[in-house]
């Protein structure tokens, strides 16, 4: 797939590629943010960014019926320290997906997780990972994290920064145990779909 470039003028260098695919592009600017936010080193903006990201990931997944009735509340929440420091709570704020409204909770590590459809794993909890990972394999959950080699390790979609922009890993093993069905269009913006673990 070509590369999106902003026309070049002459006399300049050229600028930086700021969106590799159509999907990204509709993920940041569904969430109103602008290319400012893409190109910016910040943990506030790197995170505003994986906060689209999560909201378009809850569009582009399907959950089996009896797990997500249809009109039923979509539950997301956060594992640990808040790293997205209230962004998440105000993008979700009245915004559906498929038809799902959308509510934010917060765990700790050992809090009994349930009830979620989507989990999003802090950093502050890597210590943690294999007995939060562990817990939620029986549920129909959708595990997200930034914990490095996440998608290796049993977790779903691992958000890695590619210079300065955020792109995403998805392993489709879990997935698939926890009858999740993620889009093709997803898929096909993956920086990597992994299938199984690393040994």
């Amino acid at each position: 797939m070509a590369l999106l470039r902003p026309p070049q003028r002459a006399g300049r260098a050229e600028r930086p590629v700021l969106i590799r695919f159509p999907l990204v592009l509709f993920l940041v600017v569904t969430a109103g943010l602008t290319t400012r936010h893409v190109q910016a080193q910040s943990k506030v903006d790197e995170y505003q960014v994986k906060a689209a990201y999560i909201l378009n990931f809850a569009r582009f997944v399907e959950w089996p019926a009896d797990v997500l009735p249809a009109s039923s509340p979509l539950t997301i929440a956060i594992v640990g320290d808040d790293p997205f420091d209230g962004s998440l709570d105000e993008l979700l704020r009245s915004k559906t997906a498929n038809g799902h409204p959308l509510r934010l909770k917060h765990f700790h590590w050992n809090d009994v997780i349930t009830e979620c459809e989507i989990v999003f794993i802090s950093a502050s909890e890597e210590l943690h990972l294999a007995q939060i990972l562990r817990f939620l394999a029986a549920q129909s959950v959708l595990t997200i994290s930034d914990i490095d080699r996440f998608s290796l390790r049993g977790g779903i979609i691992e958000f890695r920064m590619v210079g300065n922009r955020v792109r995403f890993d998805v392993n489709r093993d879990p997935a698939i145990a926890a009858r999740i069905n993620i889009s093709s269009k997803l898929l096909s913006v993956a920086r990597a779909v992994h299938e199984g673990s690393a040994r």
